[in-house]
């Protein structure tokens, strides 16, 4: 009898605790790699929306017209740390190619399809890991201060309903019923009815993960540095300590997956998106029933079981750079005017955490082109909470050798060779 194989997967964020568990439960033996697996990473910090509507990338052509505005001023929600700004010119130039109109439909096809089941995984997930009550069908509203910017995203709304994506237009009331903590403050909103919330996003990862120690799953504390070979395929991920053998491997590091990915001899675009959150102490009162963007300030408001959380939305700057709270605190000023419920409200924590973006906002989802034991399941942006359950799940269909549920190709690092790029090797 054939002995099950080993899986090892680097990276203990909401993908990497995804493909682990779907792995075990498919019946291999699974080893995670990761130096913090209790840590806050991306998804820890996250909104907690499971955003089913965002079909469109976030390169388009009339973003990229904006985008010389958007980096030079002070109050954009794009912020690039100027010295920052060499590494991040590649990423940029594809970003731009990007918005192109063949490329951009590419990418929203590819995103369609894969968010059409993106709750059922969730439900799925969630219930074997008994996490069902963190759940709650709330949709996600998004919300416009004046009339003329709800209707300049008129053309956008359209497109997605053209898709098939669930919405309802809000009046001033139905937002007030909604969002009882902002009355008065938005004129327009428009309220995505298939999104759920997941009401507490660090408690959702740790019931993941000891769902996945309950079944077996081995955690090794520690870093992942490259890759042992032998005819072409991997046979041991090297850790600062020891070379760990597995007949599978999975990179899911995240943010850090560029240089594991390039170890394989696979030449990504990713780069990082730091998003800051900061958390108001509301006490028993819920200030909105559902998550809430609010457009002009690019910021996403969310009453979660620990209070409201207030994300931000993007900076450039890399995965070392210190942390620069005064942007976010600065809109929190700013918002504390506009809505009086949030002027009184103490300030819990501050956080900062790293999104792994692909410039056409597509993550990368497969086989290695370079070893046929290599999966790449890194890169969801924006994305990755709402999209981690899926791809544990695609994954683990493709270690199988099955047909996955959806077509992969268009997620595969293969989009990205217009050269040869060689294999680095670790001694």
């Amino acid at each position: 009898m054939q002995h099950p194989k080993t899986v090892v997967i680097i990276g203990a964020g909401i993908v990497g605790l995804s493909c682990a568990f779907f792995a075990r439960r498919a019946g291999y033996h699974v080893r995670v790699i990761d130096p913090e697996v209790e840590s806050r990473r991306a998804s820890f910090g996250n909104a907690g929306v499971i955003a089913v509507c965002e079909t469109l990338p976030l390169a388009t052509p009339a973003l990229l017209r904006q985008l010389p505005s958007l980096l030079l001023s002070q109050s954009s929600p794009l912020q690039v740390r100027w010295r920052y700004l060499p590494a991040l010119a590649p990423w940029l130039v594809r970003f731009a190619r990007s918005s192109a109109r063949e490329p951009f439909d590419r990418s929203t096809n590819a995103l369609r399809t894969i968010l059409q089941t993106a709750v059922s995984a969730h439900i799925e997930l969630a219930t074997a890991c008994r996490a069902t009550d963190l759940l709650a069908e709330t949709g996600w509203i998004k919300a416009y201060q004046s009339i003329d910017a709800y209707q300049r995203q008129s053309n956008e709304l359209a497109v997605l309903a053209d898709m098939g994506v669930s919405m309802q237009a809000l009046t001033r009331s139905d937002i007030d019923a909604l969002a009882p903590g902002f009355k008065q403050v938005f004129a327009k909103a428009t309220l995505f009815t298939d999104c759920l919330q997941i009401k507490n996003p660090g408690e959702y990862l740790a019931r993941i993960a000891l769902a996945c120690t309950a079944q077996g799953v081995e955690f090794v504390h520690d870093t992942c540095n490259g890759f042992e070979f032998s005819n072409d395929r991997i046979t041991a991920a090297r850790t600062t300590t020891r070379a760990l053998e597995g007949d599978v491997f999975v990179i899911a590091g995240g943010a850090w997956s560029k240089n594991l990915a390039k170890a394989v001899g696979e030449a990504v675009p990713l780069d990082t998106e730091r998003g800051y959150h900061i958390m108001l102490d509301t006490g028993p009162r819920d200030l909105l029933h559902a998550p809430l963007l609010w457009h002009e300030k690019s910021v996403v408001l969310s009453q979660l079981d620990s209070g409201l959380r207030m994300t931000s939305s993007v900076e450039f700057a890399g995965l070392n750079a210190p942390p620069r709270y005064r942007n976010i605190d600065r809109t929190l000023t700013t918002i504390r005017r506009i809505a009086p419920e949030l002027a009184q409200l103490p300030v819990q924590s501050r956080w900062l955490g790293f999104r792994p973006s692909m410039p056409d906002s597509v993550p990368v989802i497969g086989t290695s082109t370079r070893h046929a034991n290599c999966f790449l399941a890194f890169g969801h942006g924006h994305l990755g909470l709402t999209l981690g359950p899926q791809t544990g799940r695609l994954i683990t269909q493709a270690i199988q050798g099955k047909q996955p549920d959806i077509n992969l190709a268009p997620f595969s690092p293969s989009r990205f060779a217009s050269r040869k790029f060689k294999v680095a090797i670790t001694a």
